[in-house]
């Protein structure tokens, strides 16, 4: 990890562009009304990006059995599109939505129906489809006189060292009139490989951008651009299409302190007397990492029996996150049952810690099915007994393997969706196989730092998951050196990294129901938050500054601020109320 300066108050920074013009408008606003769609092609889906691309955000989720009664003008400003998959009833009701004023952002060519089949030219403004490869020798020609390309240089040299293949589409000439629309291609590698395309139709108010993901999100072994030019890029496309002011100091929502965290999360657990003894040398070398309060670090996965204790809880909640359960020896979670019968054995597995702490509800926040499977009910039985997040891997999951990825998008937090309709769960993914499931403990180590690799250089809120066992890493000699092993390499090879709990992970998240707007004042920008929870450690993130600035919470109190990896994350606790965060150059 790198060293960071923490500072509060003025700062010497320098801010990247001229201070904004006299009045304020807003360059950052949650209350605008979004929609994903995602194809009714199973019972579960996963939103794979906007989770985390638009994180202040709580979208609605449209699939093929409400978007076309629901997708208007009138209940959303703005459609995103983030699979290549579409069926021919979304794409008649994307359309008629466009046709009526709507915005849609495509972050992936929807030519390819549910079942496989392809169907190039459903959408009326994208006219004529090609496909190319993208590797490390492949040359983007950009179209830099455009406010969504503005700042940007005119080429660039892709940084993917995967070559792969990618769907595009061609215009000739690279401006004009298509289906009502004027068009223009922002970026190419070659005719008939136009890959940002931005439409307009200046009577209706309508707009469409036409991308891949991989030209927004950095790091990854087929992303395009630098952290810089992606970020600056995707914040461009963003106020463009929201009509949002210029985002003039680059300000984005973000986890707390900082975009990448990493969670150790350690299985079966059960909270007993007897594991008290075992586990201290495993806290005791976390300890001498120095790299973050070791309560901050770990999460552990309760299997909740009768050995369970509240002495056995309290020390394993001196060193993470205890609101989780695990559930062992409670029922086959892959059984043919109802939700309602896996509600009650859910409700079995909390009873049994509630009663061994002695409490009424202990507060639970995320859960992880045993032997990496569940049923589809199961999941939905988790979602609503109040699990906001679950880290299994199996059946019914997004099943990548975190090291095993061509776009960063693995590591996003991503929405669960069940018979067609948004959860209470975020799904944070995992590695390919956990401690104990290694061909060796040596491997263990290889197939962290593989993903942390890609980690490094994301851009958007992300999270990596180290995961083990009590009897593994926590106890194994060779599987307790390996783990070192990693922690040592996040330290030096990580770049600025955060360690959370999941239960932080899912408080912070009440932040997408809160109120969040931010605009341009003659010296700074301002933040407006209004929530009805307590948000601690609350972030902003500033990619575009270059002059000293003090930020203060409500006028008085200085935030904290952390200058790392070329942005500033200015956070504060925010408790409920409206409040205000401003930062002003001086």
């Amino acid at each position: 990890m790198k060293t960071c300066c923490i500072l509060a108050g003025i700062l010497c920074l320098v801010l990247a562009c001229q201070i904004a013009a006299a009045g304020s408008s807003n360059c950052l606003d949650n209350t605008k009304k979004i929609a994903v769609y995602l194809p009714s092609t199973d019972v579960v889906a996963h939103d794979p990006i906007c989770t985390a691309m638009f994180f202040e955000y709580n979208p609605d989720y449209l699939t093929d059995s409400t978007i076309t009664s629901n997708l208007t003008k009138k209940n959303y400003e703005l459609l995103l599109v983030p699979d290549k998959h579409m069926s021919d009833k979304a794409a008649k009701a994307v359309n008629k939505y466009l046709n009526s004023g709507g915005k849609v952002w495509f972050f992936a060519d929807p030519r390819m129906k549910p079942d496989g089949s392809i169907s190039d030219n459903r959408i009326s403004i994208l006219g004529k489809p090609g496909e190319i490869g993208i590797s490390r020798k492949s040359n983007f020609t950009v179209d830099n006189t455009d406010p969504i390309t503005t700042g940007l240089s005119g080429s660039y040299r892709s940084l993917s060292t995967t070559n792969k293949s990618t769907y595009t589409r061609a215009f000739n000439p690279d401006s004009g009139n298509i289906s009502g629309f004027k068009y223009r291609v922002l970026a190419s590698v070659r005719k008939d490989g136009d890959m940002l395309i931005r439409f307009e139709n200046t009577k209706t108010g309508a707009k469409a951008i036409y991308s891949n993901e991989n030209m927004f999100i950095s790091g990854g072994s087929c992303n395009y651009f630098s952290k810089d030019t992606a970020t600056r890029l995707f914040q461009n496309s963003k106020s463009w299409i929201l009509g949002l002011d210029k985002n003039t100091y680059g300000i984005s929502i973000t986890y707390p302190k900082g975009d990448k965290q990493i969670t150790v999360t350690i299985d079966d657990v059960m909270g007993a007397d007897k594991e008290i003894p075992k586990t201290r040398n495993f806290f005791d070398m976390e300890k001498s990492k120095k790299l973050a309060n070791v309560q901050d670090m770990n999460t552990f996965f309760i299997v909740s029996e009768a050995q369970t204790s509240k002495s056995g809880l309290e020390h394993f909640s001196r060193y993470g996150d205890t609101h989780t359960i695990h559930p062992h020896r409670i029922t086959d979670w892959m059984a043919g049952y109802t939700v309602s019968q896996f509600q009650k054995n859910i409700t079995r597995a909390e009873s049994i810690m509630n009663k061994a702490a002695g409490v009424s509800n202990y507060g639970f926040s995320s859960i992880r099915f045993p032997n990496t499977a569940a049923a589809i009910p199961a999941y939905q039985a988790a979602s609503n007994a109040g699990f906001a997040i679950d880290s299994s891997y199996g059946y019914y999951t997004s099943m990548t393997a975190l090291g095993d990825t061509q776009s960063n998008n693995v590591f996003f937090p991503k929405q669960k969706l069940l018979y067609g309709k948004k959860t209470n769960t975020i799904e944070m993914e995992v590695p390919g196989y956990f401690d104990i499931c290694a061909p060796n403990a040596n491997e263990f180590y290889k197939k962290n730092t593989a993903g942390l690799k890609y980690f490094k250089g994301i851009n958007f809120p992300a999270n990596y998951i180290i995961a083990g066992h009590i009897q593994g890493m926590m106890t194994k000699p060779d599987l307790f050196s390996n783990m070192s092993k990693t922690l040592d390499y996040v330290s030096k090879n990580s770049g600025y990294t955060v360690f959370s709990t999941l239960d932080q992970i899912a408080k912070y998240n009440s932040l997408k129901s809160a109120k969040i707007q931010a605009y341009n004042t003659p010296k700074g920008v301002t933040i407006d938050i209004t929530t009805s929870k307590p948000i601690n450690n609350f972030t902003i993130k500033l990619t575009n500054i270059k002059k000293g600035f003090k930020a203060q919470y409500d006028g008085t109190d200085k935030c904290n601020v952390i200058n790392a990896d070329g942005v500033y994350y200015v956070y504060h606790t925010v408790s409920p109320g409206t409040h205000k965060i401003t930062v002003t150059a001086v």
